[in-house]
């Protein structure tokens, strides 16, 4: 059975609301849903609790969703996913190709915190883990694909939008390691030839293009469905066909 394919930004721990909105809101079936980081996972021991309630649904409607690591989600999940995968809920290793729905993507995911400061010392009161020192995304300069469909990452390219400010509450170290990040993946903007890039984070809607390639960021909960082909669908496909 063919099915299709749909990227989703920030969730935050609330799977039971995304999978609603998919199979309730939306009527989504027969699909694959790839969240763009920020899944929510190891803030608590409640996942397969969760899951367990959300199973039905996606079974009945045939879908499965994936997610990349975000900077709110816990690495050790996406160094082996084997091991904490579910039936229908998948980790996704950074710097893989995956095949879905006749697409090829490469997924790199991380990201670098803007509240790093208040999570530790949240941390550092409550006994818990919130931040984990690992959080950026990982960088790698051999190796890489020369051809895929789409990138899906967490964080942006430099080049992309927004622009890269600092506020008043960011602590400069922070900062500078943003802004080494975002440039590290315009590397692989420039060494990856991909139709497409999609990311999440910033919790805004923004789409643009570099070159040939189209780009787009996805608010929170913001659901798109993937286009095939650069040749088949023009750059107004990514101002269309959005659920938030």
């Amino acid at each position: 059975m063919e099915k299709d394919l749909y990227f989703c930004g920030d969730i935050h721990g609330e799977l039971r609301t995304l999978v609603w909105k998919l199979s309730e809101c939306y009527r989504i079936k027969d699909s694959d849903v790839l969240i763009l980081g920020d899944f929510g996972v190891g803030f608590s021991k409640d996942l397969p609790d969760i899951y367990k309630r959300c199973e039905s649904k996606l079974e009945k409607n045939n879908l499965t969703i994936y997610t990349i690591r975000g900077n709110h989600d816990d690495p050790s999940y996406f160094i082996d996913p084997s091991k904490n995968d579910f039936p229908r809920l998948k980790f996704l290793e950074d710097h893989k190709i995956i095949e879905l729905d006749g697409r090829k993507i490469y997924t790199i995911g991380g990201a670098d915190s803007t509240d790093i400061e208040d999570r530790k010392k949240h941390d550092k009161k409550k006994h818990k883990i919130t931040w984990w020192p690992n959080e950026s995304v990982e960088r790698k300069y051999t190796d890489l694909p020369t051809k895929v469909d789409i990138i899906v990452s967490h964080t942006a390219p430099i080049s992309f939008s927004p622009i890269v400010e600092r506020t008043s509450d960011l602590p400069l170290y922070q900062y500078e390691k943003i802004l080494e990040t975002r440039k590290y993946l315009d590397y692989v903007l420039r060494e990856v030839n991909a139709d497409y890039w999609f990311y999440g984070h910033f919790h805004q809607s923004f789409t643009g293009t570099y070159g040939k390639l189209l780009y787009r960021c996805l608010d929170i909960m913001e659901i798109f469905e993937a286009p095939y082909h650069i040749n088949s669908n023009p750059q107004g496909k990514l101002e269309e066909e959005s659920h938030e």
